[in-house]
């Protein structure tokens, strides 16, 4: 197993300096931002932690791209419940303008999200960094009782590949024929979190070697 770890290490520090991956003093340039390598600088946690925030803002981004706004009126989702603004599931005993602004859909959306991130933070308390807030988003988008009964937690919690999980995801139940339509919206999503999921991957491999005694 050390010797698995110091492999996917190598691999993946190779992968960050190869061409396009501007190496310099102790520190790697990746899509124009820069990360220290060097953990008398930042450490593994607050790494994690700083990814997380900088991620939650693009997961609420995200959403609202795939989600759209319906210029903020109630409108019937692919599931048939009664949505409005950025996703939000009108919920029994809620009642809203005819039309809402773009602001209020924002603290909607934002007062979800809080909520399903608090929901990822209780069954995972010890998690940090983009795979949060990939739990995160799931709940938000799949609701809380797909994620516990999904292959998803199972490889979580025993530590096994989750890509293939992830693809299981691109369709949804029709609410006429009750039948699983493939949805190319529900692959990009499916393809994002994948994407979000990997990427803190070094953090992740440096924070396991610290663990068993490498530094």
């Amino acid at each position: 197993m050390k010797k698995v770890l110091l492999t996917l290490l190598l691999i993946i520090t190779a992968a960050l300096i190869a061409p396009g991956n501007k190496l310099t003093s102790g520190r790697y340039i990746r899509d124009s931002r820069i990360v220290t390598l060097d953990n008398t600088i930042f450490s593994l946690e607050e790494r994690l932690r700083e990814s997380e925030r900088k991620n939650y803002e693009a997961a609420i981004d995200f959403i609202k791209l795939h989600e759209g706004f319906a210029n903020g009126r109630a409108y019937r989702c692919v599931s048939g419940k009664l949505t409005i603004g950025y996703g939000h599931v009108i919920q029994q005993g809620e009642s809203f303008p005819e039309q809402i602004s773009e602001q209020f859909a924002d603290s909607l959306l934002r007062a979800d999200f809080k909520v399903s991130y608090a929901t990822a933070e209780k069954l995972y308390p010890e998690m940090r960094g983009s795979r949060k807030i990939v739990l995160a988003h799931f709940v938000f988008s799949k609701g809380i009782g797909s994620l516990l009964k999904s292959g998803l937690r199972k490889k979580i919690d025993n530590g096994g590949s989750v890509d293939e999980e992830f693809a299981k995801w691109c369709y949804y139940t029709d609410c006429k024929t009750g039948k699983k339509v493939y949805s190319k919206v529900a692959a990009n999503i499916q393809k994002w979190e994948n994407e979000m999921w990997h990427q803190d991957d070094i953090l992740y491999v440096k924070a396991e070697l610290q663990k068993r005694g490498y530094r």
